[in-house]
Protein backbone atom coordinates (compact mmCIF):
# COMPACT_ATOMS: atom_id res chain seq x y z
CA UNK A 1 0.00 0.00 0.00
CA UNK A 2 2.97 2.57 1.33
CA UNK A 3 4.67 2.16 -2.51
CA UNK A 4 1.10 2.37 -4.47
CA UNK A 5 1.06 5.73 -2.72
CA UNK A 6 4.82 6.88 -3.00
CA UNK A 7 3.93 5.83 -6.83
CA UNK A 8 0.96 7.75 -7.56
CA UNK A 9 2.47 11.03 -5.39
CA UNK A 10 5.84 10.51 -7.68
CA UNK A 11 3.33 10.20 -10.80
CA UNK A 12 1.32 13.34 -9.43
CA UNK A 13 4.82 15.64 -9.20
CA UNK A 14 6.40 14.54 -12.59
CA UNK A 15 2.57 15.61 -14.05
CA UNK A 16 2.71 19.04 -12.43
CA UNK A 17 6.63 19.75 -13.52
CA UNK A 18 5.39 18.55 -17.05
CA UNK A 19 2.45 21.02 -17.21
CA UNK A 20 4.39 23.96 -15.74
CA UNK A 21 7.29 23.16 -18.43
CA UNK A 22 4.52 23.14 -20.83
CA UNK A 23 2.83 26.21 -19.95
CA UNK A 24 6.33 28.16 -19.88
CA UNK A 25 7.29 26.89 -23.61
CA UNK A 26 3.63 27.53 -24.53
CA UNK A 27 4.22 31.30 -23.29
CA UNK A 28 7.68 31.63 -25.20
CA UNK A 29 6.20 30.16 -28.46
CA UNK A 30 2.92 32.16 -28.09
CA UNK A 31 5.22 35.55 -28.14
CA UNK A 32 7.75 33.89 -30.30
CA UNK A 33 5.45 33.07 -33.26
CA UNK A 34 4.09 36.41 -33.70
CA UNK A 35 7.47 38.22 -33.81
CA UNK A 36 8.94 39.60 -36.99
CA UNK A 37 12.04 37.51 -36.39
CA UNK A 38 10.89 34.04 -34.33
CA UNK A 39 13.84 32.00 -34.15
CA UNK A 40 15.85 35.47 -32.82
CA UNK A 41 12.92 35.90 -30.45
CA UNK A 42 13.02 32.19 -29.48
CA UNK A 43 16.55 32.38 -28.88
CA UNK A 44 16.82 35.93 -27.02
CA UNK A 45 13.77 34.15 -24.79
CA UNK A 46 15.49 30.81 -23.86
CA UNK A 47 19.11 31.82 -23.60
CA UNK A 48 18.23 33.64 -20.52
CA UNK A 49 17.54 31.75 -17.12
CA UNK A 50 15.00 34.70 -15.85
CA UNK A 51 12.18 33.13 -18.92
CA UNK A 52 11.81 29.83 -16.60
CA UNK A 53 7.86 30.10 -15.14
CA UNK A 54 8.18 34.01 -16.41
CA UNK A 55 4.66 35.86 -17.49
CA UNK A 56 4.48 38.29 -20.00
CA UNK A 57 5.26 40.88 -17.78
CA UNK A 58 8.81 39.10 -17.11
CA UNK A 59 9.39 38.23 -20.62
CA UNK A 60 9.01 41.59 -21.51
CA UNK A 61 11.65 42.66 -18.89
CA UNK A 62 13.73 40.39 -20.55
CA UNK A 63 13.59 41.65 -24.03
CA UNK A 64 13.80 44.97 -22.87
CA UNK A 65 17.13 44.36 -21.74
CA UNK A 66 18.45 42.66 -24.49
CA UNK A 67 16.48 45.40 -26.63
CA UNK A 68 18.74 47.98 -24.82
CA UNK A 69 21.86 45.80 -25.46
CA UNK A 70 21.46 45.46 -28.74
CA UNK A 71 20.86 49.36 -29.35
CA UNK A 72 23.97 49.79 -27.42
CA UNK A 73 25.73 47.34 -30.15
CA UNK A 74 24.20 49.33 -32.55
CA UNK A 75 25.78 52.32 -31.20
CA UNK A 76 28.73 51.17 -30.88
CA UNK A 77 28.94 49.98 -34.48
CA UNK A 78 28.06 53.56 -35.70
CA UNK A 79 30.78 54.90 -33.98
CA UNK A 80 33.10 52.38 -35.48
CA UNK A 81 32.47 53.80 -39.05
CA UNK A 82 33.60 57.16 -40.46
CA UNK A 83 31.75 60.31 -40.20
CA UNK A 84 28.59 60.22 -42.83
CA UNK A 85 26.90 63.56 -44.16
CA UNK A 86 27.81 66.64 -44.84
CA UNK A 87 26.25 68.59 -41.88
CA UNK A 88 28.08 68.74 -38.60
CA UNK A 89 27.89 65.25 -37.38
CA UNK A 90 26.26 64.04 -40.17
CA UNK A 91 24.11 61.12 -40.09
CA UNK A 92 26.45 58.88 -37.73
CA UNK A 93 25.53 61.66 -34.58
CA UNK A 94 22.35 61.55 -35.98
CA UNK A 95 21.40 57.75 -35.46
CA UNK A 96 23.38 57.80 -32.03
CA UNK A 97 21.05 60.41 -30.41
CA UNK A 98 18.38 58.75 -31.63
CA UNK A 99 19.64 55.25 -30.18
CA UNK A 100 20.49 57.02 -27.40
CA UNK A 101 16.22 58.66 -27.45
CA UNK A 102 15.49 54.25 -28.02
CA UNK A 103 17.39 53.60 -25.20
CA UNK A 104 14.84 56.15 -22.38
CA UNK A 105 12.28 54.67 -24.09
CA UNK A 106 13.05 50.63 -23.27
CA UNK A 107 13.77 52.38 -19.79
CA UNK A 108 10.36 53.66 -19.75
CA UNK A 109 9.03 50.05 -20.77
CA UNK A 110 10.30 48.78 -17.99
CA UNK A 111 8.22 50.80 -15.72
CA UNK A 112 5.15 49.84 -17.94
CA UNK A 113 6.06 46.43 -17.79
CA UNK A 114 5.92 46.78 -13.54
CA UNK A 115 2.68 48.59 -13.82
CA UNK A 116 1.11 46.45 -16.56
CA UNK A 117 0.28 49.72 -18.30
CA UNK A 118 -0.01 48.04 -22.13
CA UNK A 119 -1.24 51.17 -23.82
CA UNK A 120 2.20 53.01 -22.16
CA UNK A 121 4.30 50.27 -23.26
CA UNK A 122 3.12 49.91 -26.93
CA UNK A 123 3.75 53.48 -26.99
CA UNK A 124 7.23 53.42 -26.00
CA UNK A 125 8.50 50.38 -27.55
CA UNK A 126 6.55 52.24 -30.61
CA UNK A 127 9.31 55.08 -30.05
CA UNK A 128 12.11 53.08 -29.76
CA UNK A 129 11.73 51.33 -32.76
CA UNK A 130 10.86 54.25 -35.04
CA UNK A 131 14.23 55.49 -33.30
CA UNK A 132 16.02 52.93 -34.83
CA UNK A 133 13.80 52.75 -37.92
CA UNK A 134 14.89 56.77 -38.35
CA UNK A 135 18.56 55.81 -38.45
CA UNK A 136 18.26 53.49 -41.46
CA UNK A 137 16.86 56.20 -43.19
CA UNK A 138 19.17 58.75 -43.07
CA UNK A 139 21.43 56.53 -44.60
CA UNK A 140 19.66 55.59 -47.95
CA UNK A 141 18.02 58.88 -47.64
CA UNK A 142 19.39 60.89 -51.27
CA UNK A 143 20.58 57.74 -52.70
CA UNK A 144 22.73 56.86 -49.81
CA UNK A 145 23.93 53.09 -48.82
CA UNK A 146 23.69 52.08 -45.37
CA UNK A 147 27.04 49.95 -44.06
CA UNK A 148 25.85 46.59 -44.80
CA UNK A 149 27.29 46.39 -40.52
CA UNK A 150 25.00 48.90 -39.42
CA UNK A 151 21.79 47.74 -41.19
CA UNK A 152 22.95 43.97 -39.01
CA UNK A 153 22.97 45.61 -35.94
CA UNK A 154 19.77 48.09 -36.60
CA UNK A 155 17.69 45.10 -37.71
CA UNK A 156 18.36 43.31 -34.52
CA UNK A 157 17.86 45.75 -32.51
CA UNK A 158 14.42 46.34 -34.23
CA UNK A 159 13.71 42.73 -34.29
CA UNK A 160 14.36 42.15 -30.55
CA UNK A 161 12.12 45.61 -29.65
CA UNK A 162 9.61 44.30 -31.79
CA UNK A 163 8.80 41.47 -29.42
CA UNK A 164 7.64 44.34 -26.81
CA UNK A 165 4.91 45.23 -29.18
CA UNK A 166 3.81 41.41 -29.52
CA UNK A 167 3.91 41.52 -25.60
CA UNK A 168 1.85 44.49 -25.48
CA UNK A 169 -0.92 43.26 -27.90
CA UNK A 170 -0.85 40.15 -26.02
CA UNK A 171 -1.26 41.98 -22.18
CA UNK A 172 -4.80 41.93 -21.00
CA UNK A 173 -5.97 45.71 -21.24
CA UNK A 174 -5.71 47.99 -19.05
Amino acid sequence: MAVSVILLVTVKIAFFMMICKSSEADLISKVCSSARNPSLCDQVLRSDPRSKGSDLAGLGEIVVEKGQDAVKAAVNVIKSIPPIGSAKGGVTDTCIELFTDAIDYLNDCKQNLRSRDRDALRRNASGAMVGVETCDDGFTEDGGVEPPEVARADRRAEDIIQVLLVIASLSPPN
